[in-house]
């Protein structure tokens, strides 16, 4: 029993229109990122990953707003069963949402706060994607982890 600390990357901000091109996740000692140019694998690899799982919360930054409707409606467009907490809005801790709800306090900026560093933006993973390399996605999304494992640990300790 445990939080799923997860984070997406996307070729862009409609998930209309766009595609899931890497998403990394943290659960209990797993680090795994499933990414590549086939976006119902990742979707099924990530939900295979999970099926077992008893999560306890889900943990995404902007994920009430971004990383959660993206999953929910591209494992609509593939038709991918995503496990039942992901429609669970109870289990959602989104610290943006929790902590910048002024809108200001992006990710890297709690990152550095705390000492740790993202590699790139999201927007640098564009150019990554249209390149195929998906090893440099994986890396930045695994440090967006890194640093959402942080924020979220902080949270913890401070009496969330």
């Amino acid at each position: 029993m445990s939080d799923l600390i997860f984070d997406i990357e996307t070729s862009g901000l409609s998930p209309i229109k766009d595609r899931i091109s890497c998403i990394c996740c943290s659960f209990e000692d797993t680090k795994l990122c499933f990414s590549g140019d086939f976006e119902g694998k990742i979707l099924e690899d990530f939900s295979l990953f999970l099926k077992d799982k008893f999560v306890v919360k889900l943990v995404s930054y902007n994920g009430w707003s971004f990383d959660i409707p993206f999953l929910r409606v591209r494992a609509m467009v593939n038709k991918v069963k995503l496990p039942s907490y992901f429609w669970d809005d109870k289990k959602i801790v989104d610290p943006f949402n929790i902590l910048a709800r002024s809108k200001r306090g992006k990710q890297s900026e709690f990152g550095l706060l705390f000492g740790k560093e993202t590699l790139g933006t999201g927007l640098e993973c564009l150019s990554l994607l249209e390149k195929g390399n998906f090893s440099a996605i994986e890396k930045h999304c695994l440090s967006d982890i890194e640093v959402l494992t942080e924020i979220y640990d902080r949270m913890k300790l401070a009496g969330f």
